[in-house]
């Protein structure tokens, strides 16, 4: 429903106002957005443009300690409103003297040679955000395919899947299935057969389960965890000669080696990189010299590190 909704806004013509006003706009802006996050009471997300030099910005409020404004993910019908009133939520459109330059609006000091020609603010209107998050813990497999479940009303998902059993659940965890191999490692990313899934393409025993969900991936009768010579919690990195005689492949993929070096144990950190990806609607908004029912403001995407015992 919302993206109905959100297609069919984003689609509908932006409208000048007829006032006498001595230009006109027509917001052409790439849509890419950036954000500021050196200001500790509020957000700037915003777009620029070189020719003419202009800039559209949506503030909004920034809680402390808050590193990024959006961190998980929101119900496809529920993006996040924010009311546009002037002061803790405001819409601007800025024109400038000259080019800006990377970041430049995010100066605490504004450079000596860059003046604001023209500054008009929406008193009113509804900014909407709705939150992506494809990937939660960045390991190659969609959340969505690795037993996450359906969000409650908290925003929490309580049925996803702890394959391993080790309290982190698959779409939070670097590596599923507790064999010191990180996921990422485990999967075939270049999707061979076309179809969107990278964990139906990589399973080296053949046994039906994929390497990144198989305590053993070389079916040899020795867990992979168990296949570190060097037990430096790295199974990676014990290498000799395939089956073939001439590959230089890992014990724990090599079923000629079958040598139990013991466990070294697991890894102690599930730190992760996130990548969430935000589109932002803006209706019912008049900046005096432009009015419209609906503007596609843009898409911000940003990343950062997320141990799991913050989840």
């Amino acid at each position: 429903m919302t993206r109905f909704f959100y297609i069919v806004f984003a689609l509908l013509l932006l409208t000048a106002c007829d006032d006498g006003d001595i230009f006109t706009v027509d917001l052409v802006f790439d849509k890419e957005l950036d954000i500021c996050t050196n200001n500790t009471e509020s957000f700037q997300i915003y777009d620029t443009r070189e020719d003419p030099s202009e800039s559209l910005s949506l503030i909004i409020p920034r809680s402390s300690g808050e590193e990024y404004p959006f961190t998980e993910p929101t119900p496809i019908d529920e993006p996040i409103p924010f009311t546009i009133n002037g002061s803790s939520i405001r819409f601007l459109y800025r024109t400038y003297n000259r080019t800006l330059t990377t970041d430049e609006l995010c100066d605490a000091i504004p450079a000596s040679d860059l003046t604001i020609t023209n500054d008009y603010e929406a008193p009113s209107g509804t900014a909407f955000a709705t939150v992506t998050i494809e990937d939660d813990d960045n390991d190659g497999i969609p959340s969505d395919l690795e037993g996450r479940g359906e969000m409650d009303e908290n925003g929490d998902f309580p049925n996803a899947q702890d394959w391993d059993l080790d309290g982190t659940p698959d779409y939070l965890d670097q590596d599923d299935d507790n064999d010191n191999v990180p996921t990422i490692n485990e999967i075939n990313t270049d999707d061979i057969d076309g179809d969107g899934d990278p964990t139906n393409n990589l399973d080296t025993d053949g046994d039906g389960n994929p390497d990144y969900l198989d305590e053993d991936d070389d079916g040899d009768g020795v867990n992979t965890i168990l296949e570190d010579e060097d037990q430096d919690m790295n199974p990676r990195n014990d290498l000799n000669v395939g089956p073939d005689g001439v590959t230089i492949i890992p014990h724990y993929l090599n079923t000629l080696e079958t040598t139990d070096h013991g466990n070294p144990g697991l890894t102690d950190t599930n730190i992760y990189t996130r990548t969430v990806t935000i589109n932002f609607l803006i209706i019912d908004f008049n900046l005096e010299i432009l009015s419209s029912d609906a503007i596609d403001f843009g898409t911000l995407t940003y990343s950062f590190n997320l141990p799991d015992d913050e989840d």
